[in-house]
Formats: structure tokens, sequence, C-alpha cells
């Protein structure tokens, strides 16, 4: 605070605040025009001339300032919303940042974003099993719970309290990849735009980083079988390279590699049924998905199966 404050100095005897009342000053003379007697003012004083004589001087004093001070106003900015966090929210814990044996492991962990639908969850990430592989149906709450962990974690590494009972991790460099998109000027397909993202994650990895990636429906934008091969053949990159993170997917054989990679574990998220109605508690289990809602939502949209 006290370095934020000294960037807002100009001299010993003007601070930032002094600068821009004066250049607003400057801008309220300039402004002045409404005046029918304007024009004869100005012929006779050279008001124009003395302004722009009055705001070159400022600019040569003061205008190389002026970004890093709205710079400084928005750090200011985002600190204070930063405190207020823990008064708003009292019952959130203060995280715990250390190098043990658990890259997360949290009780009670919820969206912060979410209030009365909040639904929480228990949940640890060791470094024996450092890839948990999540499943589910569509609208289970697979990408949710992507974005708690992600936002969270972030929450823990600016100082700020999260939303959860108990919350400890690992210091690690999060990157993500969950909203890609096609881009026509640079044509980029949304597929291509995945696989620049994956990409860089890779790269990270590979520079002996502590990664941690979140990956939302890997490889969604191509066919079945590569899909499938291309994702088997990532997790174990990234797994061997030292990467840790969260997958979900639809591909439910992917699920097998639990058994062949030690590195993976498999956890889903289900629905029910109650009145022919589809519903989902959003609590996250272990082992793989065995349950499936498309043809259900299929059948809402008026489609016909024989």
């Amino acid at each position: 605070m006290k370095q934020l404050k000294n960037n807002l100095l100009v001299s010993k005897d003007e601070n930032a605040a002094d600068a821009v009342k004066k250049l607003s000053n400057i801008y309220d003379k300039i402004s002045s025009r409404n005046n029918a007697l304007f024009i004869i003012f100005n012929i006779l004083l050279l008001w124009d001339y003395q302004c722009m004589i009055k705001f070159e001087k400022w600019r040569i004093k003061s205008g190389k300032d002026l970004k890093k001070w709205l710079n400084v106003v928005g750090e200011f900015e985002a600190l204070n919303s930063i405190s207020s966090i823990i008064y708003d929210n009292p019952e959130w814990a203060i995280p715990s940042i250390s190098d043990n044996n658990y890259i997360i492991k949290a009780e009670k962990l919820g969206h912060p974003l979410l209030s009365k639908k909040r639904v929480c969850n228990d949940i640890t990430i060791d470094k024996n099993k450092n890839i948990l592989l999540i499943t589910g149906s569509n609208m289970s709450g697979k990408s949710t719970f992507l974005r708690t962990i992600g936002i969270n974690l972030i929450l823990s590494y600016i100082g700020a309290p999260v939303c959860a009972k108990k919350f400890e991790c690992s210091l690690m460099q999060i990157f993500t990849c969950m909203r890609t998109s096609d881009n026509l000027e640079n044509n980029i397909s949304s597929f291509y735009a995945e696989i620049l993202r994956i990409k860089r994650i890779v790269e990270e990895v590979q520079k002996n980083r502590k990664v941690f990636f979140i990956l939302d429906e890997l490889f969604k934008g191509t066919n079945s079988i590569d899909r499938h091969d291309g994702a088997t053949a990532l997790i174990k990159q990234l797994g061997s390279d030292g990467g840790s993170g969260l997958i979900s997917t639809h591909d439910l054989e992917l699920c097998d590699l639990e058994n062949t990679y030690s590195k993976i574990k498999n956890y889903h998220f289900k629905e029910y049924y109650l009145n022919d109605e589809l519903k989902f508690d959003y609590k996250i289990r272990e082992g793989a998905s065995t349950t499936r809602n498309a043809i259900h939502l299929i059948k809402l949209a008026g489609i016909r199966l024989k």
C-alpha cells in the first residue's frame, strides 16, 4: 500500500490528485465556450493559446505519469474488492498454501458466485492420484465443478478467503481450456483453437513447472476415434511430465485408464428422475459415470425416436 501511495507523488509539494485537478481546471477553461462574448474575450486575451501553453506545461511535467496513476487507482480498487470478500462472506475459510502431499484438499467446497443454489463437495487431489477424470451426463455439474476448483485456487493465490469449510493447496500455475471458439479472421476453427491452447499447456508442463490444468470436454470438436486416442495420449503425457489437473469428458472409455495408469482417478456426477422429470443433486462421486440423459433431452426437443 505504501509503495502504491509513493507512485501517486509527483514531487514533495504535489501529488497525483493535485496534478489531475490542474488538468481538470485547464479542461474547464477550454470548454467554456457557450458564452456569446467568448469570441471577443478569446481574441483580446488569446485565451486558447494561453490554455494550450498551460496544457503543454502540464503534459511535460505530469503527462508521462498519468498512465501510472490510473494503474495505481485500478490496483487500489482491486485490493479493496479483495479485502471486502471476508466481510461479505465471514463463513468462508482462509486457505492454507503448502507443499505437502496434497495438491488440493477441500471440505465443503462451493462455487463463489452461487448462493442459494450452491452445492458443496469434498475433494482431494494428492501427488499419487493427481489427475481427476470427471464424467457425467449433460447438465450434471461437470463444468461448474471445474470452475469451482479454478476460481478457489485463484482466490487462494491472491490472499483472499475461499468458498469452503477447509481448503489446502499447493502453489501452481493454472492453465485452462474450457471455452474455445473459432476465429474467422485468422482462419482458426474451434477445434484448432483448442489445439493451440493445449499446445501451450504441454509446453509449460515440459518446462518442469508446477502446472495445474483444467480441461473441459477434451477434443470435443473431432470424431470419436481421434478424440479417444488423442485424449489418451495427452493424459499420459501430461501426467508423465509432472502435470496435475482436472479433465471432464463424455468419453466413458477414457475411464478405463484408471486400471492401467496409476495417476488417474475417476469421479462422476449423476442425475435421477422424479415423476419423469430430470433432476440433479450436483454431488461428486468416485468412479465412472453409469448413467446417460442425452436420449431423454432429445425426446424433450420433440424428436421421435424409433
